[in-house]
């Protein structure tokens, strides 16, 4: 790279870092205390270890690809923050009944859901903006893949991004056996097609003892 390019490389690098310092908000709203809820970089990492992994058992997926859906999946939210798919004013709102909210599966209403797609897309056009043309012309099609999830590969990354979340969700329940994690274990339940991933939420039920 030239000094120029390499300034815009070092400008990326400097934004999407902040994902390493940036608190899963499902995780903190639960009452996960911040020194143990992981970071959307943490959540990321295994993200992609895990779908680069469990892709090698399906021939018909292109495990590259894979793995590169996976690494941008989460990268608009260097700007955007961590959205749920609640409403966080609404959850504020809430004494009494706040677990038993948080312990429901939860889908984005068409505002929201539209909403946070517009945000993301503006963040994600910001962030790839100082990489050279190649390089920002491939990225911005793996997120709109991504986005889209009609291919086999971004609906398998999808699917991963569920179960990681659901398996950390087990882990924090082992501390706290009284966190309000539900909604993570309804999600996978619900939606989960690629006999790769059932087979894991299979395993991670029966090694937490929550089948």
């Amino acid at each position: 790279m030239k000094n120029a390019e390499l300034s815009g490389f070092l400008e990326f690098l400097l934004a999407v870092g902040r994902l390493k310092r940036l608190p899963r908000t499902g995780w903190l709203d639960r009452g996960v205390p911040p020194t143990e809820t992981e970071s959307v970089a943490d959540h990321s990492f295994r993200v992609a270890l895990i779908a680069w992994l469990m892709a090698d058992e399906q021939p018909e997926l292109d495990r590259d690809r894979v793995l590169k859906l996976a690494l941008v999946h989460d990268l608009a939210e260097a700007i955007t923050g961590d959205l749920t798919p609640y409403e966080t004013d609404h959850l504020h709102s809430i004494d009494r009944n706040r677990n038993d909210f948080l312990n429901q599966r939860h889908v984005a209403s068409p505002e929201r859901s539209a909403h946070k797609k517009i945000a993301e897309n503006a963040a994600f056009m910001q962030l790839t903006d100082s990489l050279t043309e190649s390089l920002k012309v491939e990225l911005r099609e793996l997120w709109q893949e991504m986005v889209a999830k009609t291919t086999p590969e971004s609906q398998f990354v999808k699917e991963v991004d569920r179960i990681e979340a659901y398996l950390q969700s087990t882990e924090y329940l082992q501390n706290d056996p009284e966190l309000p994690m539900d909604s993570f274990r309804l999600e996978v339940e619900e939606t989960l097609t690629t006999p790769s991933a059932i087979a894991l939420r299979a395993a991670i039920q029966t090694n937490s003892g929550r089948n």
